[in-house]
């Protein structure tokens, strides 16, 4: 059944390619007229009868160093492919309510199409659920939130990101000769994104001489995230492992391995999610075995072909209400990449090429 539905999802994303490329031939007089009276935006493939449409990513903490780093470049090179505005709003730190807030804001302006983040928290539910009704369309991207009526989910599959975190853990281990170990992870605890990691890897041990000893809150902060690392060390003398789930995680985890000199080649095993550009240099040096890195280029990408797509109504279904009768798919996979000291230097080749 898997096999099938990814066939289908990628018949249906072929599909949004094929309408997208016959858009833009359709445009190109426009485009070679340089986009109409006024300047008008003008896109590779969205033309200049487009232009005032308006697609919006929210998230809290937008200023997100993995965002800016990451997500950005992508919106930005959507709305050039396209001749659409993608903005960026929602608070620049971690405030859910502010967050609920801009969602319902941004929602009473009516744009094209929203993306939100989800996986902060089970509360954003209820403001995209509103934005549904109100029919604005919503994709949720970054962390599913399946109460919220959005029209697809597209991102990484939190649970495997989770069996991939503790296969890695267990691969390491055995490399230095144990056959078990005893392993603490650090993460947000209320993400609905971090709970399907933290099963996916309670999952994969069971069965196995690999125990969870403690799972610790890290509010999404590095310097907590190193708080709770020391803590362990003391509670834990026999800790071999350490899983960090968000892209603070890993800089506190290793801050705190530092300082109690316990990191690095023979040291605890750290396997966590990426975190800033630089963050990957302790893969270099051992501090961290593997990191994985989520394809935010190709959730949002995509997430903004669907919304476009959607208002633009590509697809058509005769008569047919849409908002009755949804036509995406209700989940893509982006995936993640595992970097490891095999292929770091091509992975940071890549990053660097979607920020210059």
């Amino acid at each position: 059944m898997k096999t099938k539905m990814m066939k289908k999802i990628s018949i249906l994303i072929a599909v949004i390619l094929a309408l997208a490329i016959l858009a833009g031939c359709e445009q190109a007089p426009a485009q070679q007229s340089g986009g109409g009276e006024g300047g008008s935006q003008v896109g590779a493939i969205g033309g200049s009868d487009r232009s005032d449409q308006e697609y919006i990513w929210i998230s809290q903490y937008s200023s997100l160093p993995m965002f800016v780093e990451r997500v950005y470049p992508t919106l930005e090179a959507f709305g050039r492919d396209y001749g659409v505005t993608v903005r960026v709003a929602g608070p620049t730190g971690i405030d859910l309510a502010a967050y609920i807030a801009t969602v319902e804001q941004e929602t009473a302006g009516n744009p094209a199409g929203i993306i939100v983040v989800g996986g902060w928290d089970p509360a954003l539910s209820e403001p995209v659920a509103k934005a549904i009704a109100a029919k604005v369309p919503v994709v949720v991207t970054d962390g599913d939130m399946l109460l919220s009526g959005r029209l697809c989910y597209v991102g990484t599959d939190s649970y495997q990101s989770g069996v991939k975190f503790a296969e890695a853990q267990m691969a390491e281990h055995k490399a230095r000769g144990l056959n078990g170990g005893k392993v603490a992870i650090i993460m947000p605890l209320v993400m609905e994104n971090m709970q399907l990691m933290r099963d996916g890897i309670h999952d994969t041990f069971a069965g196995t001489d690999f125990e969870v000893v403690a799972i610790e809150e890290n509010d999404s902060s590095p310097e907590i995230a190193a708080q709770k690392v020391a803590g362990l060390l003391s509670a834990y003398r026999d800790l071999t492992g350490i899983i960090g789930l968000d892209s603070e995680s890993g800089p506190g985890i290793v801050a705190a391995l530092d300082e109690a000199g316990v990191s690095g080649p023979g040291g605890i095993i750290v396997v966590c999610n990426e975190a800033d550009i630089g963050f990957l240099e302790n893969i270099r040096n051992g501090k961290v075995t593997m990191m994985t890195v989520e394809r935010y280029d190709v959730m949002n990408y995509v997430a903004l072909q669907l919304l476009y797509t959607w208002h633009n109504q590509s697809i058509a279904h005769g008569d047919l209400d849409i908002w009755e009768n949804n036509w995406m798919p209700d989940t893509i996979d982006s995936g993640v990449m595992q970097v490891t000291k095999e292929n770091v230097d091509e992975v940071e080749s890549w990053l660097l090429s979607t920020v210059e």
